[in-house]
């Protein structure tokens, strides 16, 4: 027997109920006996009614309620409401479960968001008043004028203490290349300035400035390499000595 025709014709309620045609009731029993979800349905309605009966017989339901309560008790055995009852307790405890633990720590992260995009608008805002500190024109701008140079020799340049930049002019013979990068270290190795995508100027020599903090007195070790075209190599070498007035 299939359970589409047990459920459509109300077979457990009638089995239970004594309503059945015989060969109706040994197709049933012979299926409910081999199924385990049958079987309880059928142990499910058997207390059912009786529990219906016993209210019955102590004039607790009337005939109007029996005939209400018979519709209803195929189509929504006792199993079926603790089903219910148990997915409403779980539903429950869900619920719970996260208005303690993750939805305040989601507020807490939201709120921090937040006060992070507020902090970059006002940051942002304030960057678009402010113009753009631009420097000014300068007179008198220390121009060094680089030679290789042999052995421990070295070029000498007088940097004045109001100073703020100095120009570096290199002039080089015919290379290859078409950009340099100038590279500056002190006289123990430390790196102090680089500087990329140089060019040669009208005059075919290379110039380029840097903040005159950075040439202390002192001896630095500068050099030239071509960049482009492939592969870079050392185009020349210089070593300069900076003093103060």
């Amino acid at each position: 027997m299939l359970h589409t025709k047990i459920e459509d014709d109300e077979i457990i309620e009638r089995y239970v109920r004594n309503r059945l045609a015989p060969e109706d009731r040994l197709s049933f029993e012979e299926h409910y006996f081999t199924c385990d979800e049958c079987f309880e349905r059928v142990q499910a309605m058997d207390r059912f009614i009786a529990g219906v009966q016993d209210m019955a017989r102590h004039g607790e339901l009337d005939d109007t309620a029996k005939s209400a309560i018979w519709p209803r008790a195929s189509k929504w055995p006792l199993w079926a409401f603790a089903a219910a009852s148990l997915a409403c307790v779980v539903l429950a405890a869900i619920l719970v479960f996260l208005s303690v633990n993750r939805i305040p720590a989601l507020q807490r992260r939201l709120s921090a968001a937040n006060a992070t995009i507020r902090s970059e608008q006002q940051e942002l805002a304030q960057r678009q008043m402010s113009p753009p500190s631009t420097p000014g024109p300068e007179a008198n701008v220390p121009l060094v004028m680089l030679q290789a140079l042999r052995g421990d020799e070295a070029a000498e340049a007088v940097v004045p203490v109001d100073a703020k930049r100095v120009v570096l002019w290199v002039e080089i013979g015919h290379t290859r290349y078409r950009s340099y990068s100038m590279e500056i270290s002190s006289a123990s190795g430390e790196p102090v300035a680089a500087i990329e995508n140089l060019t040669r100027g009208p005059y075919g020599a290379i110039a380029a400035s840097l903040p005159s903090d950075r040439l202390q007195p002192g001896v630095f070790r500068i050099t030239l390499t071509g960049q482009a075209p492939p592969p870079a190599s050392l185009v020349s070498e210089y070593r300069l000595r900076v003093h103060r007035p």
